[in-house]
């Protein structure tokens, strides 16, 4: 009995050294986190941490040694206004009554060319429903894809609704094909020199050619394994990247397929440069790659290959040191600018090559977003949720599928 006694006495004093030590520990000032995670000097941010003073003046910042103003204070978060430093990963460095810290990083932006602001022109977040309608009186399932059309309406591709939908210029929203197949998952695509518009079903790898003028849909092709966007190039073939089977599949008009290429990483969306060279996301590449259409040689031209967990532009005129993820949507304006949806990071960034038009030794920008959500507004401010499609209709006017906010969203350009 009196060794069960002894026993339980060091545990119970064992406990209450473990107990004393945490409280003793919890007492110290931890940074957490900061909000946001890029920022441009003058923005408000938010630092989330532990054991900060509630009294304001007690608590001082500094980002690379540079002093920030503290607009707030309580004990768990500081509000600061972001001092002036160049672009690039920066420390934050908190000093408290309860200790100091510099466990935190904030990246600065450059602050682009033009003003980017964002409306929503069709859908309310989160109403996941495909209606017709007006504006924002019409609801989408998950928008996708978006096209210019001839006629310059916008048409895109309504995932889960499965339909294909066109918005008028007084902005009226109506359906036109309607994939009737279980399970089906309507994917990008683009319209040909006839006026025919071609896109995928990705989950049954289907390729449908839709006939605005007659209101018929042509199975062009089966069996493929996770086709996700259409494009078609300089001869009116139509290239078509197939994700899980690693390659870019070439259609002519009437259908015969042949591989375009082979891309190891999985081809999760393409699109066309001015040059002619197919651009190609990666689905676990974690990189954009450029393909020679003549010889097929593949170059890198963004992303270091490794995945992130936060946006990063990398090294100015570097862009092979910055992040990128998921990528569904890109888009060129008449200088050859490329506008990047990032799904995973939740942003639009804009891709400026060289005086010599390479990409590779560019100039990467986040333009719009950055942080999952919905705000309409201007710059890092706004917030999208996984955005897909981008459309350059002019230099002036971009328009981007927020698939999981089911909204339509227009970017003018100022």
């Amino acid at each position: 009995m009196r060794k069960i006694v002894l026993i339980l006495l060091a545990l119970l004093t064992l406990c209450s050294c473990q107990k004393n030590h945490y409280s003793a520990r919890i007492t110290d000032l931890r940074l957490v986190s900061v909000e946001p995670g890029n920022a441009y000097p003058g923005d408000l941010v938010t630092i989330f941490g532990w054991n900060f003073s509630p009294v304001q003046e007690e608590n001082a910042v500094s980002v690379d040694g540079v002093p920030a103003t503290v607009l707030e204070a309580a004990s768990s978060r500081i509000q600061i206004i972001l001092p002036a430093n160049e672009p690039g990963k920066r420390r934050i460095k908190v000093k408290s009554p309860s200790g100091e810290s510099d466990d935190l990083e904030i990246t600065y932006l450059a602050r682009p060319e033009h003003d980017y602001l964002v409306s929503t022109i069709v859908g309310q977040q989160g109403q996941r429903k495909c209606v017709d309608g007006v504006g924002t009186e019409a609801l989408t399932y998950m928008p996708t894809g978006i096209s210019k059309a001839p006629d310059g309406t916008l048409w895109f591709t309504d995932r889960g609704g499965n339909k294909l939908r066109r918005i008028a210029p007084d902005m009226t929203v109506s359906s036109e094909m309607d994939v009737a197949i279980a399970n089906a998952a309507l994917w990008q695509g683009c319209f040909d020199g006839n006026g025919n518009y071609w896109c995928n079903d990705k989950a049954n790898g289907i390729l449908y050619r839709y006939e605005p003028s007659s209101g018929k849909t042509v199975t062009v092709a089966t069996g493929m394994k996770s086709p996700m966007n259409v494009v078609m190039d300089s001869e009116g073939n139509f290239l078509v990247p197939a994700r899980d089977e690693k390659c870019i599949y070439k259609f002519t008009p009437s259908g015969e397929k042949s591989v375009f290429a082979e891309v190891a990483e999985g081809p999760s969306f393409i699109a066309i440069d001015p040059k002619g060279n197919v651009i190609s996301a990666t689905h676990n590449g974690y990189c954009l790659l450029s393909i020679n259409p003549v010889n097929k040689s593949k170059t890198v031209i963004l992303g270091d290959g490794e995945k992130g967990s936060a946006l990063y532009n990398g090294v100015a005129g570097n862009p092979l040191t910055a992040k990128i993820n998921s990528c569904h949507g890109i888009d060129f304006d008449s200088k050859g600018r490329m506008y990047i949806s990032d799904a995973t990071f939740h942003a639009i960034r804009l891709l400026t090559p060289d005086k010599n038009g390479d990409y590779s030794k560019g100039k990467l920008e986040t333009i719009l977003g950055g942080v999952k959500g919905y705000t309409d507004g201007s710059g890092l401010k706004v917030k999208f949720n996984e955005p897909a499609g981008v459309l350059v209709y002019d230099d002036e006017t971009l328009y981007v599928c927020d698939v999981q906010n089911c909204l339509i969203r227009k970017v003018t350009v100022r």
